[in-house]
């Protein structure tokens, strides 16, 4: 696990050279651990007998070996990594060149100099912490290299923090995403039913992303013929492919690694849930610790969130030995932008049921004395201090089951979230994220999965992939999904009616621009027309198309038709859904930006007010909307010549936007070049 790294690992190998034109050339493969190394030295001829015996040691390391001989692009590469820690070895001769210019990066982990005279650079340690070793021996830099592998694992375990006021907090949007995703992950994974043939498909998998590294391939067949030989712990707990792979896709999210793994991870906490409920049974109270290293701001939250909470959302190892586990926090002192953590976790095994089991006699390492803790475990922050050797020691008490605050936050995010399997769930909370690419992803897979004659969830799915497709902007593949849903709908009829609109009302959105308004005003009236035969005059679903087919008329020009399906989409919100809910406020957006075109500014300024009212009483987690509201309101006192007033709107919208958007986001762009221009008139 992450206190074993031995010098055993899977590899791919990347080169990077300077061609003619200047640019970067490297093979691309699949990086399935949390880090990448990169090798930079002009001197690198693979043809050599030492250089060859070099990398082959490195490959025991790390999977992902970039071979770099210019600094220049080494750097540009280096810069464009982004969910990797980075190792970089540097010969003394480049290491002058280049570690000024890239020490700074965050992604950079550490920097090992491979020399032939280490004492002429040994002064470089000094200068730039981030350098572990300078040494002519490459057996000396594997050796620092597995150590500090260890600890990245160990640093970048995902945890997800929630203050008293999310877990009270009525909107979803409002709570951390990975908390929700951890969870529903879980959920997916103790539902699904998984036979022999998962493990085939892992093998093959894995031997595609492994193709050419003949020690993961040897493990990787072991794992397919010997699987139920040893225990999912056992295999866990190897220095191989397993725990490498598991740990960075739940990291990551990624779905297919995910979904690969999945009864792997099943069996792992099903074997934790057997050896919890044979050896915790009676067991007193224990305290457990995991030293490792943290941002600075992953810490500034916890700091200032007491009594919050805090979910680890990977498997979680801790050591029963406080010596351990504080070395490991020793080993961080000093490194630039991290912060070294102790935590000190109580457990009371009576309280919980939240499966947790001693690796020893169990893993692959029989006397490890560490406590594998299951997926999304969730402690209460309780205490956070630093010690006289300026170590952050928190402490965390494990929730118990009876713990009302989760469990009631729990019970709202599974119920605002919706019926189905855990799979659509963890789709749909993907969509509510904006996280329209790993939507796609899981509705592919769960398209693949359908049988043929379930034509209408087959239906269901093409229109839901045509959603995320959609949203990505690639509308040519999201009209090939809703027409293969349209086409089985239609052959249904009249069993999908209300599904049939749904997929029009999509269509009719892929037609939402001025050239193809007439379709989009085709598509929407077609959705319209079945919905007003199956539901109630005040569904919420007939707002929405009321809302389409609006904009879509007043998008070709015809505002009278257009301002009243407006208006029946604001009385039916206003009717159905909670008077300060954003798609109210939305509409009235609408509203009054139709009225500010026809130059009807009194009326446009009564819409624009009604909006913003709600928009500053609602809750924001990055106040986008507000912000707009805002600007909104001042176009239209512009509009009025109250100048005054437009300019004060104005400053708001920009204030808001300095905070929450990025200084190159569109709005933010929008919003201070048109302040500029309100205070230069105003001038």
């Amino acid at each position: 696990m992450g206190n074993h790294l031995s010098t055993k690992g899977g590899s791919s190998i990347k080169r990077t050279y300077e061609n003619k034109k200047n640019t970067l050339i490297y093979s691309e493969k699949r990086i399935v651990q949390n880090f990448t190394l990169i090798w930079l030295d002009e001197t690198i001829d693979e043809s050599k007998k030492d250089c060859r015996y070099t990398i082959s040691q490195l490959r025991q390391i790390v999977n992902s070996i970039t071979i770099c001989t210019d600094p220049t692009f080494c750097q540009k590469f280096i810069e464009k990594i982004r969910d990797e820690k980075i190792f970089l070895i540097v010969s003394g001769k480049l290491a002058q060149k280049i570690i000024e210019h890239i020490h700074h990066y965050v992604g950079l982990n550490s920097i090992y100099i491979f020399c032939g005279y280490p004492p002429a650079h040994e002064q470089l340690k000094t200068q730039w912490p981030k350098i572990r070793i300078v040494s002519s021996q490459i057996e000396s830099i594997c050796k620092s290299l597995v150590n500090d592998a260890a600890q990245c694992e160990q640093d970048l375990t995902p945890i997800s923090i929630l203050s008293l006021t999310d877990c009270s907090n009525q909107n979803l949007n409002q709570i951390d995403q990975s908390f929700m995703y951890s969870l529903l992950m879980k959920d997916i994974l103790l539902e699904t039913d998984y036979d022999e043939q998962a493990i085939v498909v892992l093998v093959d998998f894995c031997r595609k992303i492994f193709q050419g590294n003949e020690y993961e391939l040897k493990i990787i067949d072991e794992f397919g013929r010997d699987y139920h030989k040893h225990t999912p712990i056992w295999w866990y707990t190897r220095e191989c492919f397993t725990y490498k792979m598991l740990n960075r896709s739940l990291r990551m999210l990624e779905i297919d690694v995910i979904a690969a793994m999945g009864f792997f991870m099943k069996d792992i906490h099903q074997q934790l849930e057997k050896e919890h409920r044979t050896r915790s049974t009676g067991r007193a109270p224990f305290i457990v610790y995991r030293g490792q290293a943290m941002s600075n701001d992953e810490f500034e939250k916890i700091h200032k969130n007491i009594n919050g909470l805090l979910t680890f959302n990977n498997l979680l190892s801790t050591s029963v030995d406080f010596k351990v586990a504080m070395g490991f926090a020793q080993n961080r002192k000093g490194q630039p932008d991290k912060v070294p953590i102790l935590f000190e976790m109580q457990i009371d095994p009576i309280l919980t049921t939240i499966p947790f089991a001693s690796l020893k006699g169990l893993g692959y390492f029989h006397a490890e004395e560490e406590i594998l803790f299951s997926m999304h475990t969730i402690f209460r922050i309780t205490q956070v201090k630093e010690n006289q050797d300026h170590i952050w020691q928190i402490k965390l008490d494990l929730v118990s089951d009876k713990d009302l605050q989760i469990g009631e936050l729990i019970k709202r995010m599974r119920s605002e979230i919706g019926d189905g399997s855990a799979t659509d769930r963890l789709a749909r909370l993907m969509v509510t994220f904006g996280e329209f690419g790993k939507a796609e992803t899981v509705y592919n897979l769960v398209l693949g999965s359908i049988p043929n004659d379930d034509e209408k969830a087959l239906a269901c799915i093409y229109n839901q992939l045509g959603y995320t497709q959609y949203k990505q902007g690639n509308h040519s593949q999201a009209l090939t999904s809703y027409e293969d849903a349209l086409k089985i709908q239609e052959k249904l009829r009249p069993s999908t009616d209300l599904d049939l609109a749904n997929t029009y009302n999509n269509i009719g959105l892929l037609y939402a621009n001025p050239n193809d308004s007439c379709k989009a005003v085709e598509y929407h009236q077609k959705a319209l027309n079945i919905q007003q035969e199956h539901l109630d005059h005040n569904h919420p679903d007939l707002a929405n198309t009321y809302n389409n087919l609006g904009l879509a008329q007043i998008s070709m020009g015809d505002h009278k038709h257009g301002l009243d399906n407006l208006s029946a989409a604001l009385r039916i919100r206003q009717i159905s859904l909670p008077a300060n809910h954003p798609l109210i406020a939305s509409v009235y957006s609408t509203i009054g930006g139709v009225y500010q075109k026809l130059e009807d500014y009194s009326n446009a300024l009564i819409f624009y007010k009604n909006a913003l009212d709600i928009e500053e009483q609602a809750s924001h987690s990055n106040h986008q909307t507000l912000a707009m509201a805002y600007y909104n309101m001042s176009t239209i006192l512009n509009d009025l010549k109250q100048n005054d007033k437009a300019i004060q709107y104005a400053e708001s919208a920009v204030q808001l936007a300095s905070k929450f958007l990025e200084p190159n986001h569109p709005n933010t762009i929008l919003f201070n070049e048109y302040f500029k221009e309100l205070k230069t008139k105003q001038s």
